[in-house]
């Protein structure tokens, strides 16, 4: 799965979470621009940061991996 995919999944899941970027990236622990970097695609994520914003999210991880889970 390309980084673009995952970003786009995790696009669609803080939007429909109803989080802002920044409101995640709080709860996350990670950087505004880190959380736009994976939504745009220009930066992939490690396994430990996708698991925390899941977390975040309130979703399982592979959520994010999943394009067709909604």
């Amino acid at each position: 799965m390309s980084d673009l995919t995952i970003g786009m999944q995790l696009k669609k899941l803080r939007k429909e979470t109803g989080l802002s970027v920044k409101e995640l990236a709080d709860r996350a622990g990670v950087s505004q621009s880190y959380i736009y970097a994976i939504e745009s695609g220009t930066r992939g994520a490690n396994a430990t940061k996708l698991s925390t914003i899941a977390q975040a999210l309130g979703v399982p991880v592979a959520d994010l991996y999943d394009v067709y889970a909604y």
